[in-house]
């Protein structure tokens, strides 16, 4: 590994690990002063640190393009104040031996962003959102109740049993609406559209007015409505391959996934802007000089263009949700603008 990538990976990285940390303790201080008032109200201290504690993955994969961006910016300048950019150009060294190793922090930082999006949050969200809903708003906690179902001419009755099985009932009517068939399954499950049955009895009369019954051990019934199309889930609580499947079953149902498509679109768009990021950082802070001015301007600027890309992006999320743009293009939209900005400054800033 060559020695000015080593160093130039190292000093950014640790920036960045600094501004990871400053803004964690700045969230701590404030969630501690807004939660503080909740207890003994629901909200118990032991409860409290629990509840920071999960919240800490939600913000890094949120504000980790910011925490790069910050990390990034102010390593370029403490480069440009100490004279080192002037030494890298004099030496020959173009924009690519400062860029590569800039980039390398900022893909670590992308695929650590994607692993927490991917594998931790969906799990640390849902406990919030108990937290959240129980003791401190005090509603009841959004579990499955009885559901009924329907699907063409077939009604499904799900009981909940736990650990997503379900007793079910399932009444099948013809055109007019008189009932042709009846199953019962005491143990029943839901995946990839299809519905799981164990211990089957199916009833259906005959021509003589006789219930006609008979027993299976096992069998499939396709549906595209599932459990969660009556209580649909949140999509934070949900994985990339949850939310593909998800979004398929509420479109053969003919229901709306807007939510669902930009949650997914998101989680790639969201690492991918760790990169753009730092290449902002360098349209803005990469001086070769002691110019404590324009080192300011570009650390200011840098602040003020990450808040704003932080803005955009729950900007876009309620447009989305009130289908002014189409979902996928909302999730990617400030992505394409901050980064394209972003690359145009730096191309200009190197004469190109």
């Amino acid at each position: 590994m060559p020695v000015i990538f080593r160093w130039i990976f190292t000093g950014c990285l640790s920036r960045s690990l600094i501004t990871m940390a400053a803004l964690l303790s700045i969230f701590v201080i404030i969630e501690s002063f807004d939660k503080a008032r909740f207890l003994g109200h629901g909200l118990t201290p032991s409860m409290m640190l629990e509840y920071m504690l999960l919240k800490i993955p939600f913000m890094l994969s949120e504000f980790m393009p910011i925490i790069v961006l910050i990390g990034g910016s102010v390593y370029l300048i403490e480069l440009s104040r100490n004279q080192e950019l002037v030494a890298l150009r004099a030496a020959g060294l173009g924009i690519n031996k400062i860029l590569v190793p800039l980039s390398t922090v900022a893909l670590l930082a992308a695929l650590s962003s994607f692993a927490i999006g991917e594998w931790v949050t969906p799990i640390t969200n849902e406990r919030l959102d108990n937290i959240e809903t129980v003791h401190i708003q005090h509603k009841k906690s959004a579990t499955q109740t009885v559901q009924w179902l329907k699907d063409g001419h077939r009604f499904f009755r799900l009981t909940p049993l736990g650990g997503q099985q379900f007793s079910l009932l399932m009444l099948k009517t013809g055109s007019d609406g008189e009932w042709i068939q009846r199953i019962d399954s005491p143990k029943a499950s839901y995946s990839n559209g299809q519905w799981q049955l164990q211990q089957v009895r199916i009833s259906s009369p005959s021509l003589e007015q006789v219930m006609h019954v008979e027993k299976v051990e096992r069998m499939k019934i396709s549906s595209a409505s599932g459990p969660k199309t009556a209580s649909p889930p949140q999509p934070g609580h949900m994985k990339i391959s949850e939310l593909y499947h998800y979004i398929d079953s509420l479109k053969r149902a003919g229901l709306q996934a807007n939510n669902y498509i930009y949650t997914l679109h998101r989680k790639f768009s969201a690492p991918l802007s760790s990169l753009l990021m730092i290449i902002l950082a360098a349209a803005l802070c990469l001086h070769a000089g002691n110019r404590n001015n324009g080192a300011s301007l570009g650390l200011m600027f840098s602040i003020s263009l990450g808040l704003l890309f932080y803005v955009a992006s729950n900007a876009s999320y309620l447009l989305a949700g009130s289908n002014h743009i189409h979902p996928a293009f909302a999730a990617w939209l400030p992505s394409l603008v901050f980064g394209g900005s972003a690359l145009f400054l730096l191309l200009k800033r190197e004469g190109y």
